[in-house]
């Protein structure tokens, strides 16, 4: 507590001795960015042209500088392409802590893959799905148990943009009277939800 009040006092003597002096303490306004890996995000301040920041930078400082005693208010005017960046520490006063030091986070967009489940009977006319404990799997551990009489389904786990998904049917359903494969089970996430990975069983 103590050296928070001497480094306020020690700022506020600076910005009277400048006073003093005809002038005022600058701040320029700037922070670090984590996680960025795309084109797209810019920032803005108040007073200030909005500010691009270039894909996978670790840092932003907008080029010009604020006085002691002006408000900041950082924020993303337009988020990164398949990321959601949001800011922490981003408004103040100038000259209450020693710099300023804003902090925007960008996170992935995640989406989930789901699709339809039909069943084609041997005379091949299309019914409803039947079967039970139809095990489906995504990659290497993502599972899930397709519930009978289901039309469709959808994983739990939501993967990243880019992230490639490869789905299978891990178990086929009980009693060996259904034989079920997955259709355009492998690809890469989008920037939406997987919808048409689709699940076909043919009746033996």
């Amino acid at each position: 507590m103590k050296l928070s009040v001497l480094r306020h006092s020690l700022l506020l003597a600076l910005a009277l001795g400048l006073a003093a002096c005809g002038g005022k303490a600058t701040f320029p306004v700037e922070g670090k960015v984590v996680n960025l890996k795309y084109s797209g995000l810019v920032l803005s301040n108040i007073g200030m042209s909005d500010l691009p920041v270039d894909a996978k930078a670790t840092s932003f400082r907008f080029p010009n500088t604020i006085e002691y005693g002006i408000q900041y208010d950082v924020q993303v005017r337009t988020t990164a392409l398949h990321q959601d960046c949001t800011p922490d520490n981003n408004k103040d006063t100038a000259g209450r802590q020693a710099s300023i030091s804003v902090t925007i986070t960008c996170r992935d967009f995640t989406h989930l893959i789901g699709g339809t489940v039909t069943t084609v009977g041997a005379d091949g006319q299309a019914k409803p799905y039947a079967g039970d404990n139809l095990v489906l799997i995504n990659g290497s551990s993502d599972k899930i148990t397709v519930a009978k009489d289901a039309k469709s389904y959808k994983f739990g786990t939501a993967i990243a943009f880019g992230t490639s998904y490869g789905v299978s049917v891990l178990q086929q359903p009980d009693g060996g009277k259904l034989a079920c494969s997955v259709e355009r089970g492998v690809g890469e996430m989008g920037d939406a939800e997987v919808t048409n990975v689709n699940v076909l069983c043919r009746e033996k």
